[in-house]
């Protein structure tokens, strides 16, 4: 290794990314007026993240329609954020996109995070519903220890759950931080209807959509995977394959918006969803399909599907212990009549405490 070579290896990596991030900054013109910034937008092909991001934006120009809204892509966040700064007024709303990347599984979206919430301490924060992620390490001990310093030091911050599990751990974390408002509603892709996150066509649904994991958050073993399988060619369906994660990078709104609404058209064409992604469930619901829903490694499907889908009738939450009662299961769903994807899954009077922040700033 050169010498060169040899002094960057021990530069630290938050250290290299400043100095990158200050070479790309660049100015946006932001409109005149209140504005309501959506940060950390998906510009990337995870389709559940895709709709989290339109649902977000949609929910704030809904119940906050005096702001222009403007998202912040991910990946321009440390190459847009001093200049937005500058101009930003006290006024100002700063949101920060829900999802399931609080903690320590996905260390560099949590440091964007903080780094928003560092940037603007003069104006409220909105971090839409989130799962927490910790695990019984040092690693994910030091992630949480730096969550609670950082968040605790803004005086106008309200950090909301999607699920019972991560509420109380955040609930516990921030026992001695009243300023920090620990707030509880559903992931808001559950306030959306099919229309709203760019569906509305008609199909007429066939065969069994099969969408599953392949990464560090499955769960399912391979002979589990392979009596699943065999359940679903059982009913003489038609089985495709899909899943959520498009793939791409710093991709634009009209190709973003473009997934987004194939993977909806896609889910709505199916007679049943078979899933153990947590928005394969959710747009399952939102495009009026039956789902089959399976665990994943963590606690944000089941969990979410406790605290507020149990009592729908297209769907249907199967452990492996059940795994003997699948057939009468998948046959129940098949038969199951579809939702109206006009209506969102969830009514809002879910979000009351959410509409609350967003409107209140």
């Amino acid at each position: 290794m050169s010498l060169l070579g040899s002094i960057k290896s021990r530069i630290p990596l938050g250290i290299k990314q400043r100095v990158a991030a200050r070479l790309r900054a660049r100015n946006i013109d932001l409109p005149p007026g209140a504005r309501a910034f959506v940060f950390l937008a998906a510009d990337y092909g995870n389709i559940g993240d895709l709709a989290i991001t339109a649902a977000q934006r949609n929910f704030v120009a809904r119940m906050a329609s005096e702001y222009h809204v403007i998202p912040v892509p991910i990946s321009a966040t440390r190459e847009l954020i001093r200049s937005i700064r500058k101009q930003v007024a006290p006024g100002d709303l700063v949101t920060i996109i829900g999802g399931g990347n609080m903690g320590s599984l996905y260390p560099d979206i949590e440091e964007l995070r903080q780094l928003v919430i560092r940037t603007f301490p003069n104006n409220r924060i909105v971090c839409f519903p989130q799962s927490l992620d910790w695990t019984q390490s040092p690693q994910s001990d030091r992630a949480l220890a730096g969550i609670v310093r950082t968040y605790s030091k803004h005086p106008d911050i309200h950090v909301f759950a999607r699920e019972s599990v991560s509420r109380d751990k955040l609930r516990a974390l921030f026992a001695d931080h009243a300023n920090v408002q620990i707030g509880y509603v559903p992931d808001v892709v559950l306030s959306a209807s099919a229309a709203e996150l760019g569906f509305d066509g008609r199909s007429e649904p066939s065969g069994i959509l099969l969408c599953m994991r392949d990464d560090r958050e499955r769960s399912l073993a391979p002979e589990q995977l392979a009596r699943l399988r065999n359940a679903l060619e059982a009913t003489g369906q038609g089985i495709t394959v899909t899943d959520t994660h498009a793939g791409g990078a710093r991709l634009d709104e009209a190709h973003c918006a473009h997934l987004l609404a194939a993977k909806l058209a896609q889910f709505a064409g199916a007679r049943l969803v078979v899933t153990d992604r947590l928005h394969g469930m959710i747009l399952s619901l939102v495009a009026g399909t039956p789902c089959l829903v399976l665990p994943n490694s963590n606690h944000k499907i089941r969990q979410t599907w406790q605290d507020w889908l149990r009592s729908v009738p297209q769907l249907r939450f199967v452990e492996p212990a059940q795994f003997p009662e699948l057939a009468g299961v998948v046959d129940a769903l098949l038969a199951a009549p579809r939702r109206d994807p006009g209506v969102p899954p969830l009514d809002l009077s879910h979000y009351d405490s959410l509409i609350k922040a967003v409107s209140a700033s």
